[in-house]
């Protein structure tokens, strides 16, 4: 099974909202606070105003919210879902409190809870683009449990890809540094949802191959005729090779650029990369040794009007080695 932990080391601080750090929790809580009472009254969920105890349950749900968050960051992922389930149970109005909880689960590998939980969040909020993320990825991990492959489960994983591309559409022209990171997680996974498909189509197509070349050999057995199958086999084989680049991928990590920068040595770098090799080295170029201006990274659009080309042709440009499809790990 290709989803019994999760292999991206950023995932927690990516899926979870406001990160816990001490001295920001009050004024997290706070933002939090106005946010929540502000939906709560565009739906007219908010209490009479003789009930006293709704504020104090609202400020107290929080805290729960950030102790879980807490949790999430130091892997104690058990106690974040209790942390997360008190906060719910003071106040269930909230769509964050699900998909966090939605997180822990899918971290322990619960993935009914979770799929059952970003469910919720949806329901509550059709706006919530962690949501859409986790319940796609969510639906295609259970795709890959299925033990018969179909047609029916091409449709399922359809259902997967269609809201992880909600979630794009969501945070697609959002500059957050923390929607960034979720655009980056989306994309592989879409990729991957569709590497997927194509692999479990594959399959359909190998089956239904062996069941007419057995139908062909009992018709000519009967008709002493004599099928040439090397010659049929290679009339029937379409795969399909992906010609990739070199300058699509990152020098840094050797993978395919999701946003290519040009620095000003002429040397283009996965955006992701290279900053975080300005951060632990120093603003030169990892190649060249060139000295970097922090202030004159470009964008290349041109490269990245590439790269994106083949991705919406093929999907899954850049996993094309993975032949199995239940052994496609998601985010």
């Amino acid at each position: 099974m290709g989803n019994t932990t999760s292999n991206h080391p950023q995932i927690t601080e990516v899926l979870t909202e406001y990160p816990f750090q001490h001295k920001n929790c009050l004024i997290a809580s706070q933002s939090s606070s106005r946010k929540i009472l502000k939906a709560a009254s565009k739906r007219n969920e908010l209490p009479h105003r003789n009930n006293r105890r709704f504020a104090p349950n609202l400020l107290k749900s929080l805290e729960f919210k950030s102790e879980g968050n807490y949790y999430i960051q130091m892997k104690q992922y058990k106690k974040a879902i209790e942390s997360y389930t008190q906060a719910i149970n003071l106040y269930d109005h909230d769509s964050i409190y699900f998909s966090n909880r939605s997180v822990a689960n899918k971290l322990l590998n619960r993935f009914q809870e979770a799929k059952q939980d970003a469910q919720q969040a949806l329901k509550i909020d059709q706006q919530n683009s962690r949501a859409h993320f986790l319940y796609g990825t969510l639906i295609l991990i259970e795709v890959q449990m299925f033990p018969d492959i179909s047609e029916t489960l091409i449709k399922q994983a359809q259902l997967g890809i269609k809201e992880l591309e909600c979630a794009f559409e969501l945070v697609k022209f959002n500059q957050n540094q923390q929607k960034n990171k979720l655009k980056v997680l989306i994309n592989q996974n879409l990729a991957k949802g569709k590497k997927m498909i194509y692999l479990i189509r594959s399959e359909i197509n190998k089956k239904n191959i062996l069941s007419l070349k057995q139908t062909l050999t009992d018709i000519a057995h009967r008709q002493h005729h004599h099928l040439n199958w090397n010659q049929i086999e290679l009339n029937i084989d379409n795969k399909i090779d992906i010609i990739l680049p070199e300058y699509f991928v990152c020098p840094i990590t050797y993978e395919i650029m999701d946003e290519p920068i040009l620095l000003n040595s002429g040397l283009t770098y996965d955006k992701n990369s290279i900053q975080k090799h300005f951060k632990q080295n120093g603003y030169f170029d990892p190649i060249t040794r060139e000295s970097i201006d922090p202030l004159g990274l470009i964008q290349n659009i041109q490269l990245q009007q590439g790269i994106q080309g083949i991705q919406s042709q093929y999907g899954w440009v850049g996993i094309e080695n993975e032949n199995d499809y239940k052994a496609i790990k998601f985010e």
